[in-house]
């Protein structure tokens, strides 16, 4: 997966992450935190799995990589259905999926 923002500092695109999951039922097990330099996804409920996105610039856009998946044994059932929660909170922060 790949996911495109325009280019600002990690911090603010984790505010806007989280903003726009404040309120939702997705906020409440999701959460999302910079380490050295890559957006980390992680997801509690019965388990935990997490996501690491590697950062890289291009022009004025900064690109994330999926690098490392951990998915829980609970959460497979429900991978599709996060994904596209998530991908849709992306969007809806001013990000685009260029990959899924």
């Amino acid at each position: 997966m790949k996911i495109k923002f325009a280019k600002q500092p990690n911090s603010e695109i984790i505010a806007a992450l989280q903003k726009t999951m404040d309120g939702r039922a997705l906020g409440q097990i999701v959460s999302v935190h910079e380490e050295g330099g890559s957006l980390v996804v992680k997801i509690s409920k019965l388990g935990t799995s997490t996501l690491q996105f590697d950062r890289s610039e291009q022009g004025n856009d900064l690109i994330f990589t999926l690098a490392v998946e951990k998915i829980a044994f609970t959460h497979k059932a429900f991978k599709d259905e996060v994904k596209s929660k998530f991908v849709h909170v992306i969007e809806k922060s001013g990000g685009k999926v260029l990959e899924s």
